[in-house]
């Protein structure tokens, strides 16, 4: 598919207007891999790989092998990258580019195993342990106009929109939470996104990636203190919202809907493209506690409406809230901030139940919050470390 062939499409224009990565979108985007490798003599490819299973279900062995059949190409691959990737994982897959000695290194799969290539490749490349990469650009600020090789991104699922970020999320068993990596460096200079590989994805798996990229979406929207705000992103944001409102209920019944997988894949990556630009906050920050206990977009999509109402505080959020009118059904006409944030609720709540925390649970998220703060000033309505804790404590239990 060709993105000037679709003027219908707006959004396959807009993946164009991204300056950090190339995306290939569409049918077919896989195939072309081969082509760019062969263009570039690259002679040494490692792909990293998720669960074997997933990979024979959605077609991505068989591309896989059809691809490299036509290609002169050394193709090891690390695979079975779990879904929650931790600090020893990351350390094994550089092991294996240590023995491979790879030229390129090709992520295929879900945000899980595009994070977890893009630690590890930066780890393999610098030295570093992963543990040292924890935090804002370690890198290129010790390092100054130095290049790094990046992955090249195909993902398989429609959310995380990693193809496309500077961000990776790794689990840190020690501190029993999941943290960021944020590093220019590991922004992908190629993503292949082809929307035929989520084809197989169940409902439920669907349903909590597209969450996901919603949350991207709003979160980044939301975000008008950040020094990167402009329009462009407020439009790629509009666009991803609306897509996903619209294909989400349609894939989710209907799994082989061509067009709604395409809106839904377009939507994963033009939501990766916002947070490129504006980063999420609380909602993410928060979902960090609740990694293999709640699924990511349930733990997102969850913390959102109340984390927006909070947010409500602040004259910019109401305004640029109000863009937002009419996108999402309601009972009633959405002349009110409240109101949009209320409809925008009963949408996730129609696809997917939202979790209801404990107490316990409630402080546990609110304590290991303080460990990051540059998401808690960065937040629309910002919040002072210092009281973070007893701040959100409130504001998840409801009485703030």
């Amino acid at each position: 598919m060709s993105l000037h062939n679709s003027p219908d499409k707006e959004y396959l224009i807009q993946l164009e207007k991204y300056a950090g990565t190339a995306v290939i979108f569409g049918e077919g985007a896989f195939s072309q891999l081969g082509n760019h490798l062969m263009l570039e003599q690259i002679q040494r490819v490692t792909f990293v790989l998720g669960g074997k299973k997933s990979s024979i279900t959605s077609g991505v062995t068989k591309a896989f092998m059809n691809m490299l059949s036509g290609f002169d190409l050394e193709a090891p691959t690390v695979s079975d990258i779990p879904a929650e990737p931790d600090c020893d994982d990351v350390r094994q897959i550089v092991e294996g580019f240590r023995e491979q000695q790879p030229e390129v290194v090709v992520a295929v799969g879900g945000g899980s195993v595009m994070d977890a290539a893009k630690a590890a490749y930066l780890s393999w490349q610098t030295g570093l342990d992963v543990k040292e990469l924890f935090g804002v650009n370690k890198v290129s600020g010790q390092n100054p106009g130095k290049r790094f090789n990046r992955v090249i991104c195909i993902p398989t699922t429609a959310g995380t929109g990693s193809e496309v970020t500077p961000y990776s999320n790794i689990v840190d068993r020690e501190m029993n939470v999941k943290r960021l990596i944020m590093e220019q460096e590991i922004v992908p200079d190629y993503a292949f996104v082809d929307p035929q590989f989520t084809w197989t994805m169940p409902r439920n798996l669907t349903v909590t990636t597209a969450l996901d990229a919603l949350v991207h979406a709003i979160e980044s929207f939301l975000n008008t203190k950040s020094e990167h705000a402009g329009p462009v992103s407020d439009e790629w944001a509009i666009t991803a919202i609306k897509l996903i409102r619209y294909a989400l209920p349609i894939a989710g019944k209907e799994p082989e809907n061509a067009l709604a997988r395409e809106m839904l894949s377009a939507a994963a990556t033009l939501g990766g493209m916002c947070i490129g630009c504006r980063p999420t906050s609380l909602p993410h920050l928060c979902s960090f506690s609740l990694f293999g206990e709640v699924p990511h977009g349930v733990a997102v999509a969850g913390f959102l409406p109340v984390f927006w109402r909070y947010y409500l505080a602040e004259e910019a959020v109401r305004k640029q809230t109000m863009r937002l009118a009419g996108i999402f059904p309601g009972d009633v006409p959405q002349t009110t901030p409240e109101q949009v944030v209320d409809a925008c609720e009963a949408f996730l709540r129609s696809m997917t139940d939202l979790p209801v925390h404990s107490a316990e649970t409630i402080r546990r998220i609110a304590d290991n919050a303080c460990g990051n703060p540059m998401k808690l000033e960065s937040a629309p309505r910002k919040i002072d470390p210092a009281t973070a804790s007893d701040v959100l404590n409130r504001i998840l239990s409801g009485s703030l």
